[in-house]
């Protein structure tokens, strides 16, 4: 970035979504039929600890940029058809 700004910029697409929301809309992007359960973050074990609820917020950035984050759909959805295409 040649705007000069410092310091620690979180960089994530807008609108908010769970993993669960992530994942089943890659499943359904590329098209395939299988399922994806909802858990809860007790339920699926990390080696670090993690927040029932996190947000990265994005407003440091967009106001640096002079733009907002486009929309994660519209992103995933562009990196899932990526990948078909190219046949991952």
């Amino acid at each position: 970035m040649d705007s000069g700004a410092e310091g620690v910029f979180h960089a994530a697409n807008s609108g908010v979504a769970t993993w669960h929301d992530v994942a089943f809309e890659a499943v359904r992007l590329a098209g395939l039929d299988v399922p994806v359960e909802r858990v809860t973050t007790a339920e699926f074990p990390r080696p670090a600890p993690r927040p029932a609820y996190s947000v990265l917020s994005t407003a440091k950035l967009e106001r640096t940029l002079g733009r907002p984050m486009r929309p994660w759909r519209e992103a995933l959805a562009e990196c899932v058809a990526e990948i078909v295409k190219v046949g991952g």
